[in-house]
């Protein structure tokens, strides 16, 4: 039976380190975790699970670092892991069956990034409902699946690339090495580290700035500046490093594409980024991101009507996805419309009913029509969702509404609920001074 190594690079990850070496202790035969510098108690945690450290000073050079790590390994395989993965047991008898296969050296994985709502995108891909049989996970409503290679044969001189999202796959191109698919889920929760993720945004930007400087004709290096200059909101670099893309891939990526036309929206060159997404909706139609993003174009320049069928089609394609129900409402709400935009956002919560921003939207439309008994009334419907949702607004809206109407005992009382979750809210503070004089 083939051996099996785990290779890891961590830094001060002692909060999510344990976890994902739980899960894998039972399927590894060794674990090898490379410190880049740690000042808590990453390390000792590693030894407490039997892993063969090494201590590797970071150099900004993720590809370095990953290259130690497979110094390290003495298995016949190596599964790549990062500290805030896992690997559910389920999957277990799924690798150890891949690499006892001969006609494979690498595979690619399920790479399963986890989210708390529906708005949430992996580069180009929407999220989706979690309906998984994994228990991994499966506290998280939403996720987004992309394909790594996360498991191979280790060769003595088997290297990573890139400073940055650093790559194992150009080994195996250039030595024509068989390449495969494993239905095997790392899953990844480091995306639910919001404020770890907004510190991240510039130090892989600088990485990849740097990655692209020193190769400007590897197109792997122009994607990666592409990725990261869009998500901190460099766009006129995103859009560079895009077009360098294009020009040096003939068949581009799609992805490519609707990255390049959401930074081109942001720059508002509209009729550029219609143009990207059209590329993509030739090749699939019924891309939902491209599709919405389209719409949103086809508004600014006048043409409502493709852009009212572009949403409708994304509604289609992907129904608990959410921001087309909000361009949509705001599109039938400004062509005067009213009844249609409240049905769109109703439509939205039949698929998404504890969605906060889409209750929110709702109770704002009620408002604005003048309309406060049904704003009071979908209020209270949030309220049941969410019972602590709304800000306090939810709660001063129903209890007013109750205490206009004479329902002085179920006003009191939601006014009190209120008061116990937002206590200095300033329109439950007057409900209270009117109530009790």
């Amino acid at each position: 039976m083939p051996t099996l190594s785990l290779a890891m690079i961590v830094k001060n990850e002692e909060k999510n380190l344990g976890h994902c070496l739980a899960s894998v202790q039972d399927l590894v035969d060794e674990m090898v975790v490379v410190d880049t510098g740690s000042t808590d108690g990453t390390v000792a945690l590693a030894e407490s699970f039997g892993a063969r450290l090494g201590h590797f000073p970071w150099t900004g050079d993720f590809a370095a670092a990953r290259n130690e790590s497979l110094r390290l390994c003495t298995g016949d395989w190596v599964l790549v892991l990062d500290a805030d993965e896992a690997v559910d047991v389920l999957d277990h008898p799924k690798v150890r069956e891949a690499i006892a296969q001969t006609d494979c050296q690498a595979y690619n994985l399920i790479s399963r990034n986890y989210s708390e709502t529906s708005d949430w995108l992996l580069l180009d891909q929407v999220a989706l409902p979690n309906t998984s049989d994994y228990t991994e996970g499966a506290q998280f409503p939403y996720y987004g699946d992309a394909f790594n290679m996360r498991l191979f044969r280790r060769f003595p001189d088997l290297r990573y690339e890139g400073r940055i999202h650093e790559l194992v796959v150009p080994f195996f191109l250039r030595r024509q090495l068989p390449m495969g698919a494993l239905e095997v889920v790392v899953h990844h929760y480091g995306k639910l580290d919001y404020a770890r993720e907004r510190e991240k945004l510039g130090r892989y930007l600088a990485l990849a700035e740097q990655d692209a400087a020193a190769h400007p004709l590897n197109e792997q290096c122009q994607f990666n500046l592409m990725i990261q200059a869009h998500a901190a909101g460099k766009h006129e670099t995103a859009v560079r490093a895009g077009l360098a893309y294009i020009r040096l891939v003939p068949r581009t990526l799609l992805r490519v594409y609707t990255i390049l036309g959401m930074s081109l929206q942001c720059l508002n060159r509209h009729k550029d980024a219609i143009a990207c997404f059209e590329t993509v909706l030739g090749v699939q139609a019924d891309h939902a991101l491209s599709l919405e993003r389209l719409a949103l174009s086809l508004r600014v320049m006048g043409r409502a009507e493709e852009a009212r069928k572009h949403l409708l089609g994304v509604l289609e394609a992907r129904p608990t996805y959410s921001p087309p129900y909000f361009a949509l409402a705001e599109l039938e709400e400004q062509d005067g419309h009213p009844d249609a935009a409240r049905a769109t956002l109703l439509r939205g919560l039949q698929k998404l009913p504890a969605h906060p921003q889409m209750h929110f939207i709702l109770v704002q439309l009620d408002l604005r029509l003048g309309l406060p008994a049904q704003a009071a009334a979908d209020a209270w419907t949030a309220l049941q969702a969410l019972p602590e949702g709304g800000g306090g607004h939810w709660h001063a809206l129903v209890a007013g509404f109750l205490l206009k109407e004479g329902h002085t005992d179920q006003g009191r009382a939601l006014l009190g609920q209120g008061l116990s979750i937002f206590k200095d809210h300033p329109g439950l503070l007057r409900l209270q001074s009117l109530a009790s004089g």
